[in-house]
């Protein structure tokens, strides 16, 4: 605060006794200054109402996720530091909003997360920990299941079935 020679600092009583002199006038300033903070702030709270996020990307905050609650056993990984990859196979709006959501680097328990996108059910094998399958691409589902089976994946689908199929995180609607 710069003073300016022989100037003391506003205290609270000397405002109040600024006020005092104007009476009725100050506390009605006060009041239409409050009045239109408030009305203000209503305004820009209803208009800031947050947007619900799309399917797509409440799927890939749980994908990211769910290494955070997983404990796999510790031949799955060969270094302490190795990836979790996250294989997502069937729906392109998913991987991209993984790739955003850990695209600047995310790390799990010392394990950086990984996306890995599957074009083709050939390319589905036993180097990922989590493989997402998308809606379209459910009636491959059980050729897939058997393909891994015994491996150490979690399988995560959006499939009414998908669980009746032995798939281990069905995303409900």
């Amino acid at each position: 605060m710069t003073r300016h020679f022989n100037q003391q600092p506003a205290t609270a009583g000397r405002l109040r006794r600024r006020c005092a002199g104007l009476g009725a006038v100050c506390r009605a300033w006060l009041l239409i200054w409050a009045v239109n903070l408030s009305l203000v702030a209503g305004i820009s709270t209803a208009g800031a109402e947050e947007e619900m996020p799309a399917d797509f990307q409440v799927k890939a905050a749980f994908l990211v996720n769910f290494p955070k609650y997983v404990d796999w056993p510790a031949n799955v990984f060969a270094e302490t530091n190795s990836p979790i990859t996250v294989a997502i196979f069937g729906d392109d709006n998913v991987a991209n909003e993984v790739q955003n959501m850990i695209g600047s680097g995310r790390i799990i328990g010392g394990h950086p997360l990984v996306l890995k996108r599957i074009a083709r059910e050939e390319e589905i094998n036993h180097d990922c920990q989590i493989l997402f399958i998308g809606a379209s691409e459910r009636q491959r589902i059980p050729s897939i299941l058997e393909k891994i089976r015994g491996e150490k994946i979690l399988t995560v689908s959006e499939s009414d079935d998908f669980l009746e199929k032995n798939g281990i995180i069905n995303l409900a609607r």
